[in-house]
């Protein structure tokens, strides 16, 4: 950190930086098996939208290899007048679970219920991006 501003003594200066480590601190989301960071870069960074699922694609009914939820974009992090990448013809999305968020839930529990994801590439393999759950709120700790 830099010199106290003007108005900041001693004391008010450390607790402004203690406030600062709190908040990065509180950046990590801390919740089991999941590890990554939720500030964003300066300048710009990733695709995040927020969802309603509308509903699931499970692997012995669909034709799917994994469990995905189709849904619907309701707010997007490029602004109003942008489009999410990776839209189906329908303008719903695909969204996959890495962190086995969808675990002991059923489509019943899952339809109509909002969610967060994030667009990424793989670092191996074919190289299709994929929007990746952060989020999914049909669990008690949204209720």
């Amino acid at each position: 950190m830099t010199e106290p501003a003007i108005g900041f003594n001693k004391d008010g200066y450390e607790q402004y930086k203690q406030i600062a480590r709190e908040h990065v601190r509180r950046m990590i989301n801390e919740k089991p098996n999941r590890g990554r960071w939720q500030q964003k870069e300066q300048g710009g960074g990733g695709h995040t939208i927020w969802f309603t699922i509308d509903s699931v694609l499970c692997p012995a009914i669909d034709y799917v290899e994994e469990t995905t939820l189709v849904v619907t974009a309701d707010w997007y992090t490029a602004g109003c007048s942008k489009t999410p990448p990776g839209a189906n013809d329908d303008d719903t999305y695909y969204v996959y679970d890495l962190c086995s968020y969808l675990n002991g839930l059923t489509p019943t529990d899952l339809v109509g219920t909002k969610g967060r994801a994030t667009y990424h590439y793989p670092l191996t393999g074919y190289c299709e991006p994929r929007w990746i759950i952060d989020d999914l709120c049909a669990s008690a700790e949204c209720a």
